[in-house]
């Protein structure tokens, strides 16, 4: 362990481990699920919250323990001769947890190369600048400015700083800035003011904006709105004028281009609106976005190659965000049908709840659970139960309303939060959702599979008071649906919304 932090982390999460293994066992036991099943439900979560924040040694130590809780049900479990499988099952659990564990440490390793390259680049950086001031000093030195001498020493070191058109020293602070910002793990949400207030400062321009490059449906999108004394005329195209160049050639282009090449004289010229300079924000072959710039002094000798610079340290830094952006997505959404995770979940249901009580707004809950959700795994296989799970999150992302937190609870179990809907409302979308499964047969390798649900339904302070009350009532209601014949809905009042004849 490399310090102390380092150690309580590491022995945290094994307590942990260690405690939630008898638990797996009895859980498993109670609920008579096949080996393996219990330690994976309650094991995953920390260790994935350990492989994404702790080193790699703690974490794969921690793996090894959980995948070693994966195989204990074979020695303590007391019902052991009821169940059917026994390594089979726990070897498959153990193996899914082992896939968790090494696809984050592939993007952690990625990250971690990622980050190194920065380094090494920012390094390089600030020598190259250090040797183009160490430069321009001689260079002035010798051209004869006998005022210098003359001057304080203090106006003398400012002159030498920004007699190029370049403030080094400020630069520098910087470089310094965006690294520490993309070594902290910075969103774009706070990285890109930072992008462009720097490149303000340090290209001493007027204007300064970031357009992101989304390679799916090859178009550019703001990634801030401007505000109104930023705001340009210029908006850049992905199909024609300056920005299509840039896009496609990846080099920067400056309004004085059009007078040393001869292929972009026409293109500026049909592009009159076009600012100062575009750049590409580039790493390696991929294009990220574009850096538009305007009122800036085109005819700096040392002026392009300071965009160039500060692009690729921006890009860098913008491509770091998108990655750990994608990580966090990883952790907090099922992987089979993007939405909420179960532990997700319950934390975004807190905050709702916590905010509906300080508001007095209203809140409800729906939860759902498919019909007879085993007979499509056994008749038409495996791959059709998972095809049935991700057209009905499909319906429920499309008939909910946009605000709604929705998450796949477990299983074949959906649970969704209304913000600012009463129970009334909440139940009528119900109703809505029952009524597009049952009418709308699913198409899976040329058959159809009629798929229905039950539906429980609840309001926040009637009578739910808390989270955990919330949904065990509305899993009590649901509960009442499927007692009561399924493919129904079932809340607050006795009488369930049910389609005659079903």
């Amino acid at each position: 362990m490399r310090n102390y932090y380092t150690a309580i982390q590491f022995w945290s999460y094994s307590l942990l481990v260690v405690c939630l293994c008898p638990l797996a066992v009895f859980l498993g036991a109670y609920m008579h699920w096949p080996l393996g099943v219990a330690p994976l439900l309650l094991l995953a979560p920390p260790t994935v919250l350990a492989a994404v924040s702790s080193p790699r040694v703690c974490y794969w130590t921690i793996t090894v323990l959980s995948i070693s809780s994966c195989f204990a049900e074979i020695f303590f479990r007391p019902d052991l001769e009821e169940v059917r499988s026994t390594y089979p099952a726990s070897i498959m659990c153990a193996s899914v947890l082992v896939g968790l564990v090494l696809l984050i440490d592939l993007y952690m390793g990625k990250l971690r190369h990622k980050l190194s390259q920065m380094h090494d680049q920012n390094d390089e950086l600030v020598r190259q600048l250090y040797q183009t001031q160490k430069q321009a000093a001689a260079d002035a030195s010798k051209s004869g400015i006998t005022e210098i001498n003359d001057k304080p020493v203090s106006e003398q070191k400012e002159n030498t700083s920004v007699e190029s058109g370049v403030n080094y020293p400020l630069l520098l602070l910087t470089l310094q800035d965006i690294g520490r910002r993309i070594s902290t793990n910075q969103s774009n949400e706070s990285l890109i003011p930072t992008v462009i207030s720097t490149a303000k400062a340090s290209l001493q321009c007027e204007s300064c904006q970031v357009y992101l490059w989304d390679s799916k449906s090859r178009a550019l999108k703001n990634a801030l709105p401007a505000r109104a004394r930023d705001r340009l005329d210029y908006r850049p195209a992905a199909n024609h004028g300056v920005a299509a160049w840039v896009i496609e050639h990846r080099q920067i282009v400056m309004r004085n281009d059009a007078d040393q090449d001869y292929r972009l004289k026409r293109i500026i010229e049909d592009d009159p609106q076009m600012p100062d300079a575009i750049a590409p924000l580039t790493v390696g072959s991929e294009l990220i976005g574009l850096l538009i710039i305007d009122k800036i002094d085109v005819d700096s000798p040392t002026i392009g190659r300071l965009i160039y610079i500060l692009s690729n340290i921006y890009a860098l830094g913008i491509k770091n965000s998108q990655l750990f952006k994608r990580i966090e997505e990883m952790a907090s959404r099922d992987g089979l049908t993007g939405l909420y995770n179960h532990a997700t979940f319950q934390e975004k249901l807190h905050e709702l709840v916590k905010g509906a009580e300080a508001q007095s707004t209203s809140l409800s809950i729906i939860m759902s659970d498919i019909d007879h959700f085993k007979s499509f795994n056994d008749t038409y296989g495996h791959q059709a139960g998972d095809f049935v799970l991700k057209e009905v999150a499909r319906i429920w992302k499309t008939v909910m309303p946009d605000n709604a937190v929705l998450a796949r609870y477990g299983g074949e179990e959906f649970i969704g939060v209304l913000l600012d809907h009463e129970y009334s409302q909440a139940r009528q979308i119900a109703e809505d959702l029952r009524e597009t499964l049952e009418n709308c047969p699913i198409l899976f390798e040329g058959q159809q599979l009629q798929v229905t649900a039950s539906f429980g339904v609840t309001e926040f302070r009637h009578p739910a008071t808390t989270t955990k009350e919330l949904v065990r009532v509305a899993d009590e209601y649901l509960y009442k649906a499927k007692e009561g014949g399924r493919n129904q809905v079932v809340g607050l009042d006795t009488n369930a919304t049910r389609k005659p004849g079903t």
